[in-house]
């Protein structure tokens, strides 16, 4: 079913969605309008949850940035495969909108004081009605924003600390340097004390923070909030990544962006028993920053936390544990980050014979640390197939099964190859055994999933 897409042209009823596919999928849709007092101009949402959750235990959002590039797909963020195999790992759902600003003027809900932080409050109580899980209303989330989006997810950490996991802040800060406003003003960077213990992660592209680079501001504004979290009055669980050979694009830093919130997920989220319990809304648990490790942008390096009268901690940042910090610096030096472990494997693995071949069909959820570049067929051990993607030169050169685009978000939208194959060729038998495998952007593969007749 086609992703969709709301036209700010449309006259739109206020309705919740629900789009199931065969990809473990149940997802939702809804229209915030804005209140009389609001800058916004119309503000939709859409939630992500796996179809077998029993208790949501957290929510992963993400914010598009400014623009009506930005916006067109704004809510393909909770369509993507990668992205929702984390969601599904920690039994978060994964959400997504789209921002529609007056004369595009998209501080109109970057500052969440100006109105999207009550569209976001609201669209999550509409969600947990709809979906009939009542605790989304009281669970913390892990928000990330990409340019404009990271300029409220930042202001979103100051202004709503104790329901934040974590954030991801690529390319953006509290605002630009220098930056005016005529409504709502950000955050003053030494304005909330809670903020100091909420872990935020800034991200960039290396070629953004040149002098007049059109991003050097927003690039500068981020040192501007972060220097103050890091100082020794605060030692704020915070470090910076920068993109090498980068602008201001996402590129790969979904591979950072993603392990560092697996790290958080798994550290911060309550158990299923207690979410079912809370009334009220749930506080991540706290983090020991003894257990994390400091980062050092200058050379590249990633060591454990230490004695603060032996270090500035404004010289160095804060990541949740070992595995995140050697990531760190794998991406700093190199701009991607490797995998070493293979995905699952396919499930649900059926064939059925019609006389114009053998027909497999299967299930699978992506590789949480490199996605799906493919899926292999095999007929008697030997490869006879392979389904994977449209080659795209710019975001997708390799034809894998899903890629992104500059703003991080699904490259195909929900338009994925079928998960399914079909072998017409003279050599075909039902009698044969006929597997499935999954190759993950590393190019490792899964063990094989053998079909049964349906």
């Amino acid at each position: 079913m086609k992703p969709i897409i709301l036209s700010k042209h449309m006259i739109m009823v206020v309705i919740a969605l629900c789009i199931t596919t065969n990809a473990f999928t149940a997802t939702y849709n809804h229209t915030i309008q804005p209140r009389e007092k609001d800058a916004y101009e119309k503000a939709h949402y859409r939630l992500w949850l796996p179809d077998d959750i029993k208790t949501v235990r957290g929510i992963i959002f993400r914010q598009h940035g400014c623009g009506p590039g930005a916006r067109k797909l704004g809510l393909e963020h909770a369509d993507d495969i990668q992205w929702q195999a984390l969601a599904a790992k920690h039994d978060c759902a994964l959400m997504s909108s789209q921002m529609w600003a007056p004369q595009e003027d998209c501080s109109t809900w970057t500052m969440p004081a100006d109105g999207s932080a009550h569209a976001f409050l609201s669209a999550i109580e509409h969600f947990a009605k709809a979906t009939k899980h009542p605790e989304l209303k009281h669970v913390p989330w892990a928000i990330w924003g990409h340019s404009g989006g990271a300029i409220w997810v930042t202001n979103m950490a100051y202004s709503h600390p104790k329901r934040i996991i974590g954030v991801f802040a690529r390319s953006g800060g509290l605002t630009p340097q220098g930056r005016t406003y005529t409504r709502s003003q950000p955050a003053k960077p030494d304005s909330n004390a809670d903020v100091f213990k909420v872990p935020i992660l800034f991200c960039y592209g290396e070629r953004e923070h040149v002098s007049g680079n059109r991003f050097f501001k927003l690039i500068e504004g981020v040192y501007d909030v972060y220097d103050v979290g890091r100082a020794v009055k605060h030692n704020a669980p915070w470090a910076v990544a920068i993109h090498p050979d980068s602008e201001h694009e996402n590129s790969n830093s979904r591979l950072l962006a993603i392990r560092y919130f697996d790290a958080l997920l798994k550290l911060r989220l309550s158990e299923a028993a207690a979410v079912k319990a809370a009334t009220q809304p749930i506080e991540p648990k706290p983090i020991k920053r003894s257990d994390g490790l400091l980062t050092d942008a200058r050379n590249v390096r990633a060591f454990p936390e230490f004695a603060l009268d032996s270090v500035s901690p404004a010289n160095f940042g804060w990541l949740p544990n070992k595995t995140v910090a050697e990531a760190w610096v794998e991406f700093t030096k190199t701009g991607s980050i490797n995998d070493t472990t293979p995905p699952p494997a396919p499930t649900d693995v059926t064939l059925t014979e019609s006389e114009s071949g053998i027909t497999l069909k299967w299930r699978a959820r992506a590789d949480v640390e490199s996605g799906i570049a493919a899926f292999n067929i095999y007929r008697d051990s030997r490869r006879i197939g392979r389904v994977q993607g449209t080659v795209v030169k710019r975001w997708n050169p390799k034809g894998h099964y899903h890629a992104w685009n500059y703003s991080d978000q699904p490259l195909q939208g929900t338009k994925l190859p079928a998960m399914q194959f079909e072998d017409d060729s003279d050599k075909r038998s039902i009698k044969a055994k006929y597997a499935v495998t999954t190759v993950n952007q590393a190019g490792l593969e899964s063990k094989r999933a053998t079909a049964t007749t349906r």
